[in-house]
């Protein structure tokens, strides 16, 4: 509700005041999280992945470009950085079992790399004047459900995620 009176405004301030120094703690062990899980997946990464990892290696080192820009945690929300957090962790996952499976990865990279390109589209007719949903966020954080699901399932997954959901999503957009 909007505040009018000195009065109202005061006791607002007063409320924030007292709310803030938790909030920030909160947030503030949220974004250590994601940081630990940030340094583990550093730690996990390849520095000179061999000719059959280097395919996975590059799309790992563009997820991690996406989901962690210079201002991520404005950029992700306070709500959505325990989910970034496990994001890192199926990376760190992935990475480990990499070496012993690298035809299954290449199998799930090519399914997400489809999902990712029908995103791509929907986010190209977006920009040519077609108006943006407050859904087209949400998809993008679908394709990382789906990265769970597929490299980490044991992390389990926001909700229930497929291929088929995240295309029936971009559908109804574009509808």
């Amino acid at each position: 509700n909007p505040v009018w009176t000195r009065t109202d405004f005061a006791a607002l301030r007063t409320q924030v005041d007292r709310a803030l120094p938790g909030t920030a703690r909160e947030i503030l062990g949220r974004v250590e999280k994601v940081l630990a899980a940030l340094h583990e997946v550093q730690v996990a990464l390849p520095g000179r992945p061999s000719a059959g990892q280097a395919d996975a290696v590059a799309d790992i080192t563009e997820q991690l470009d996406g989901l962690l820009p210079p201002d991520f945690v404005t950029a992700t929300g306070a709500a959505y950085l325990p989910d970034l957090a496990r994001y890192l962790t199926a990376i760190v996952r992935r990475l480990e079992r990499l070496p012993h499976a690298m035809a299954a990865d290449t199998e799930r990279m090519a399914r997400v790399h489809a999902v990712q390109d029908a995103y791509a589209e929907l986010l190209q007719a977006l920009s040519s004047g077609r108006a943006a949903a407050p859904e087209v966020r949400d998809i993008g954080r679908m394709i990382e459900e789906l990265r769970v699901s597929l490299w980490a399932q044991q992390l389990g997954t926001a909700r229930p995620v497929s291929e088929q959901r995240i295309y029936r999503a971009i559908d109804a957009i574009l509808d």
